[in-house]
């Protein structure tokens, strides 16, 4: 393995996929992250009918996915409507894998409107990088270790249910509604790869999010839209480590010792969304735009293996910038999307008890002894095209992601500073089909991410450099404390989904 990116022009980078909506969604919930990972499609719970082209969203509506992003986009469903979507998906390199089966409906009166999905999903643990687990008849007497291989460590159970309830009003042109998200969490893809050489690791937590949001169907065919959203990550990381301890150096006797960790993932994210689009001529060409702030805190970090510093908490400020474009001429409907995105983020450790500086100053208790200044520059494109056929449509599409920060880190202890750079890009090339029978509709989804993987850091020592994967479920905003090495991985997804009118 190499250095990530050691002489890459630095240039646009992309934002990763929402910790609580599809990569689709056009990031209304800004998800950070500083390693490259391939952390499939966890949270693809949702239906979509432009997932086959690239997800674009901005000026291309999505009748489906739309009421779970604003809830007030409720109000636009034309008619009452059943949904599956079971969806699959393995990441090479033996890192995971994952099979979500949601259910749910939309729907619609003249005045009122709602909608509800719930999923279960089976989240299948990847193979550990390196350590692994340590038979139980190597321990001494008396060494505590957790079961290996047994049902928990191998598989998990997620629960996911979401309902919306809006009203329309002023003849139909206005809508108000809100919506309510809560996941049960026993796993968060890729976290068994995020703590090198563990035994054993348990995972627990939960997921919020709540939404408000508004819409206004406007003269000439324009429309607004506003969403305010809170979303609540919390999860718990029971970590067991073996430590094998020299106890005759003469005669190089090694003895395993137990050592566990708990270490807590917390995120609060308050965020403002606001969209427009409008037509541009009488020739079905559309043109919109979206602002998009989030205000976050890291109350908790994990102590993963790949950063330098212990449980550092912090803050975010992060943005998101794009434009659309779409056309919709009889059965071709084209789009694209391009968005960028800056985000600030600053994290830091704290001093249990008074530390003596290189300088020989005291750093106080609850004094910083190591800050971060992370400064991001993501940018996404998305590009689809569908073509109807008859009671069939085909879709192509591909979505490209930029990655791109600077981390500035002090060193309050040893009295020195270092900034480290780092890039990379994915690839999402997806294509679909739809075919309908009657009021029946199916459809197919197929896409392949690639250039993210397992991500580890580069070291001057003889070996193999340490290799750990990260999770989409919520930020990841830790320093390395070196330069990133990567091997590589890809995420194959496939969904089959129907509909079905409700009257």
């Amino acid at each position: 393995m190499k250095p990530l990116m050691s002489a890459v022009t630095r240039g646009f980078t992309l934002v990763l996929a929402l910790a609580a909506l599809p990569n689709e969604a056009a990031a209304q919930l800004i998800s950070l992250k500083t390693v490259p990972v391939a952390a499939g499609d966890q949270f693809l719970i949702y239906p979509s009918r432009n997932l086959g082209m690239g997800g674009v969203s901005i000026a291309l509506d999505d009748a489906l996915l739309d009421p779970f992003v604003n809830p007030a986009k409720g109000g636009r469903v034309s008619e009452s409507e059943f949904f599956s979507a079971p969806t699959f998906y393995s990441i090479s390199q033996n890192s995971g894998a994952a099979r979500t089966l949601p259910v749910g409906a939309l729907f619609n009166s003249s005045s009122w409107f709602g909608g509800a999905v719930a999923a279960l999903q089976q989240i299948e643990m990847g193979g550990q990088f390196f350590g692994g687990p340590v038979p139980i008849a190597e321990l001494p007497v008396g060494s505590i270790l957790p079961p290996q291989n047994v049902l928990s460590e191998q598989s998990a159970t997620n629960k996911y249910v979401q309902a919306i309830v809006g009203r329309k009003f002023g003849g139909g042109r206005f809508a108000i509604a809100g919506s309510a998200m809560l996941a049960d969490l026993n796993a968060i893809d890729g976290v068994e790869h995020l703590y090198a050489g563990a035994s054993s690791i348990d995972q627990y937590g939960h997921l919020e999010d709540y939404r408000l949001g508004f819409t206004a169907e406007l003269a000439g065919s324009r429309t607004f839209e506003a969403i305010l959203l809170h979303n609540r990550y919390s999860m718990t990381h029971d970590v067991a480590y073996v430590d094998w301890l020299v106890t005759d150096s003469l005669n190089w006797i090694w003895e395993p010792r137990l050592r566990e960790e708990t270490n807590p993932d917390k995120t609060r994210t308050w965020g403002l969304h606001l969209g427009y689009v409008q037509p541009m001529g009488e020739n079905g060409w559309r043109i919109g735009g979206i602002l998009t702030g989030n205000r976050k805190q890291h109350p908790k970090i994990p102590n993963y293996e790949l950063q330098n510093i212990p449980r550092d908490p912090g803050h975010s400020w992060a943005y998101n910038l794009g434009v659309g474009i779409s056309k919709i001429v009889g059965p071709t409907s084209f789009g694209v999307d391009l968005v960028y995105e800056p985000a600030v983020s600053q994290t830091w450790a704290d001093a249990a008890e008074p530390v003596i500086a290189a300088d020989s100053s005291i750093i106080p208790a609850g004094g910083k002894t190591v800050e971060n200044r992370f400064n991001f520059s993501n940018a996404s494109i998305n590009i689809g095209v569908s073509r109807s056929v008859d009671k069939a449509a085909f879709q192509l599409g591909l979505q490209v992601r930029a990655y791109d920060y600077r981390l500035r880190q002090k060193d309050n202890v040893a009295m020195t500073r270092r900034t480290q750079d780092e890039q990379w890009m994915e690839w999402t090339p997806s294509w679909g089909a739809r075919v309908t029978f009657g009021d029946l509709e199916l459809r197919y989804i197929g896409r392949v991410t690639t250039g993210s993987g397992r991500p580890g850091i580069a070291r001057n020592r003889v070996g193999l450099d340490d290799a750990v994967t990260v999770s989409s479920g919520g930020d990841i905003v830790l320093a390395p404390e070196g330069p990133l090495t990567l091997q590589e991985a890809s995420v194959l997804t496939h969904r089959i989904a129907i509909s079905l009118p409700i009257r």
